[in-house]
């Protein structure tokens, strides 16, 4: 679906899926009764072997199906939709996870607020729970000097209106980003795979001078943790890697943050012994000797 229409900026919607086909044809339903006239949809299948890009393509014509043939992970399968998307020549790229859905006039305001000021870097809009779609699920998020990021607003009652402010970052289910500050400050960095990957692009276009905001009045409805889980061995190792990954390139005390990290999943580590979860303790000593080893990227373990 793409509008050519000289008064609108293009935005290019990305959105990578992996194992999730009913979830992305389900956000597609919705990407289809968007009202904005100047976008393209980009869906990057990182070898899902479901069925999804042969669902796409029948369903969905207009949707351009890119056929990753690894899966490399949230911060790779996207990066290979933003490449796509910068041949494409648009303006704005649009990062959304494939288990959300979003309502028609999410764009409009989006694009309004980014075209307000050259300044400006990054957009989000407010995301609210698919379960209960009338609780906010993020308005942004903030991060502290120990890596504890805080999804501003959470559980909180949805209200319409409100102004547009600063965050620190903008989780990327929905991050809008203008073209040339991507090619300024880069794509996502592959070093993360999953998990703090759009606090760091957030961190680094913020370094660079731009504005990072939450606009209120666009939304989308998520699943939470629809693919891996919040709770899952695989969250645990990323996250726990990643935090010290990201503290190294960003934290404003880096190595009290650090110290406070490893101090932390050590601490943890001798709670699960002692209870006799030696999975979970595995899993994440398994983190934190990759951060040391300097093994980022996809992780060589095998998740129960």
């Amino acid at each position: 679906m793409t509008d050519s229409s000289p008064d609108s900026p293009r935005v290019a919607i990305i959105l990578v899926s992996y194992k999730g086909r009913e979830d992305t044809l389900e956000c597609l339903r919705s990407l289809e009764q968007l009202t904005y006239p100047a976008r393209d949809v980009i869906v990057v299948d990182q070898n899902s072997g479901d069925g999804t890009p042969e669902a796409v393509r029948e369903s969905f014509p207009w949707a351009h199906v890119i056929e990753n043939p690894v899966n490399n992970g949230f911060a790779g399968g996207n990066n290979v939709g933003m490449k796509a998307a910068l041949e494409r020549g648009v303006d704005y790229l649009f990062l959304l996870n494939n288990d959300t859905t979003v309502e028609p006039g999410l764009l409009e305001p989006l694009v309004e607020l980014a075209e307000s000021d050259a300044r400006i870097g990054v957009v989000g809009p407010k995301m609210l729970y698919y379960g209960e779609p009338d609780t906010i699920w993020a308005a942004g998020g903030a991060i502290n000097w120990r890596g504890h990021s805080v999804l501003l607003g959470e559980g909180t009652k949805d209200a319409p209106g409100g102004e547009p402010r600063p965050v620190d970052f903008v989780v990327g289910c929905g991050l809008m980003v203008k073209r040339k500050v991507v090619e300024q400050v880069g794509l996502l960095d592959e070093r993360y795979f999953i998990y703090y990957e759009e606090t760091d692009l957030c961190a680094r276009i913020r370094k660079a001078g731009f504005q990072v905001l939450y606009q209120p009045n666009a939304r989308l409805w998520h699943k939470v943790s629809r693919t891996f889980g919040a709770g899952s061995e695989f969250t645990l190792y990323y996250m726990r890697r990643n935090v010290l990954l990201y503290l190294g390139e960003h934290g404003t005390r880096p190595l009290l943050g650090r110290l406070a990290a490893l101090g932390d999943a050590l601490r943890l580590s001798l709670v699960w012994t002692l209870q006799g979860k030696k999975a979970r303790r595995d899993v994440l000593l398994c983190a934190l000797r990759d951060y040391r080893r300097g093994q980022f990227g996809k992780s060589k373990i095998s998740f129960s």
